[in-house]
């Protein structure tokens, strides 16, 4: 077992990042990896960060680990991060005990909880430590998630030539593996990849993992562009995209173990899973319309519930517009995130979902 670097940890945590005002965490990132033996990296025009450490036999990937570099929470000149003991807040379906957990949280210099960023610093910790300890390996940290995956949309395909299976530390809590991200699957049902996973999981995490459908993160991206079996794992932040979001230091140390699990179970090759050839692969259109529609539509999508509203969908927003009124509501897709969370939360609560 690795115990996490505390120190290397707050450091990430401490640094103010939020979307499209990220030069901080890129700067950051790119110093750490300069003091990282044999790793080499480049930039995209976005400042997405492409780096590779080791060399590849005949016939072997890569394992690829992915996270985004933004965060929701405002700039502020300073963040303190002070260890406190905390209790895990109910998180999308499980309910935690009362136990009292080793915690991190942000505060501005004045003691105003400013929000840690653990959505998705923790990814950006779990990545570089990875880089560190890992001979051979690949991380893509991409910009501008929030809002719509901005970064990851252009990922350089060329660097995923050679990668064998994504992994992305970007949900909440310690027991959410993602398997349908933006209606986009991102691996075979009981295939080999997700069967091997999930023993390793339970494992280090101590749960069993709650497969869910995810409203957006980078790897719905990065699974179009490649031919690899991709998956979104629990990273350890709680009270996500609040000013009293927190990161529990034992899930940061599970979660890197059972990284390190993963790597040595599943090896150097490629776990194939090409949604283009998949017939059977859930989309957000199949999955809610049940209704299959071309490459054009797939851009924008027109329909009436029958009832009383017009709903208009593109890759970006949905508009309900009130046939009677004529009053229109739009959604960004940080709303619809949103909005996803919070009634899933509520089912489960009244045990509906």
């Amino acid at each position: 077992m690795i115990p996490t670097s505390v120190n290397r940890l707050k450091e990430v945590l401490s640094v103010p990042t939020k979307t499209y005002k990220e030069d901080k965490m890129i700067e950051f990132i790119c110093k750490t990896i300069d003091n990282i033996d044999g790793v080499s990296y480049y930039k995209d025009d976005m400042d997405n960060i492409y780096a590779t450490k080791g060399e590849l036999s005949e016939g072997e990937f890569f394992p690829m680990f992915i996270a985004h570099t933004d965060t929701v929470h405002d700039l502020v000149d300073e963040i303190v991060i002070e260890e406190e003991w905390l209790e895990k807040p109910q998180t999308f379906g499980r309910t935690f005990t009362e136990e009292l957990y080793l915690s991190l949280k942000g505060y501005t210099p004045q003691g105003v909880p400013t929000g840690i960023g653990g959505d998705d610093k923790c990814g950006v910790f779990l990545a570089l430590e990875l880089l560190r300890v890992l001979d051979r390996v690949k991380v893509g940290l991409f910009v501008s998630e929030e809002t719509g995956c901005h970064g990851s949309r252009v990922c350089d395909i060329n660097f995923l030539s050679d990668v064998g299976y994504g992994i992305q530390f970007d949900a909440p809590g310690n027991h959410l593996i993602t398997e349908v991200c933006s209606g986009v699957r991102l691996y075979e049902k009981e295939g080999e990849f997700i069967n091997r996973i999930i023993p390793i999981f339970e494992k280090n995490m101590g749960v069993t993992p709650y497969q869910q459908s995810h409203p957006y993160t980078d790897v719905s991206q990065i699974k179009q562009k490649g031919d690899f079996s991709c998956i979104n794992l629990s990273c350890g932040y709680y009270n996500m995209h609040t000013s009293n979001e927190f990161v529990v230091l034992k899930d940061i140390d599970d979660v890197m173990n059972m990284a390190l699990d993963i790597v040595e179970d599943l090896g150097h090759k490629k776990y194939y899973y090409d949604i283009r050839q998949n017939e059977n692969q859930d989309t957000f259109y199949t999955d809610y319309y049940n209704d299959e529609l071309d490459e054009e539509e797939e851009e924008m999508v027109d329909w009436f519930d029958g009832d009383n509203h017009y709903f208009h969908i593109d890759t970006d927003t949905i508009e309900v517009e009130s046939k009677s009124t004529g009053d229109v509501i739009s959604l960004n897709i940080r709303d619809m995130g949103f909005l996803y969370s919070l009634i899933r939360e509520r089912l489960l609560e009244n045990d509906d979902y």
